[in-house]
């Protein structure tokens, strides 16, 4: 499925239902925060070796189906919050492909740890991180 197929679903889904006057912003961010502590709580004690042997190099099948669940829940708020603010995902896709090149260029951020003071970007968009490493 498209990802636009995936947003027509979820409009009709939820209207269909009348779910559309539960669904106010605060509630589906409320709605993410609670799906990425669910994940969290999967793998919050282990070492990161362990969480990638159970994620990616060996999951169970009870594992995978318990992460792609996670990255569905996810997509539907997501798709269930791009709805209510008529924001097509497929345009915010685009605007992401064409501005993350400039804002992180490979040859000022590869191999940079999230924890970097510049993780907003090198294109202006954020002066206090566009100082030089």
């Amino acid at each position: 499925m498209e990802i636009q197929e995936f947003q027509k679903f979820v409009h009709e889904f939820k209207y269909a239902r009348g779910w559309e006057k539960h669904h106010e912003p605060k509630d589906l961010l409320l709605g993410l925060v609670e799906e990425i502590g669910e994940f969290r709580n999967l793998i919050k004690w282990k070492p990161d070796t362990e969480i990638r042997r159970m994620l990616v190099d060996e999951p169970t099948p009870e594992m995978k189906e318990e992460v792609v669940d996670f990255f569905g829940d996810m997509l539907w708020y997501l798709s269930t919050l791009a709805d209510y603010c008529r924001v097509d995902l497929r345009d915010a896709m685009d605007f992401i492909a064409a501005e993350f090149p400039d804002r992180f260029p490979v040859d000022k951020t590869n191999g940079s740890a999230t924890t970097d003071p510049r993780v907003g970007g090198y294109d202006g968009k954020y002066p206090e991180n566009n100082a030089s490493p």
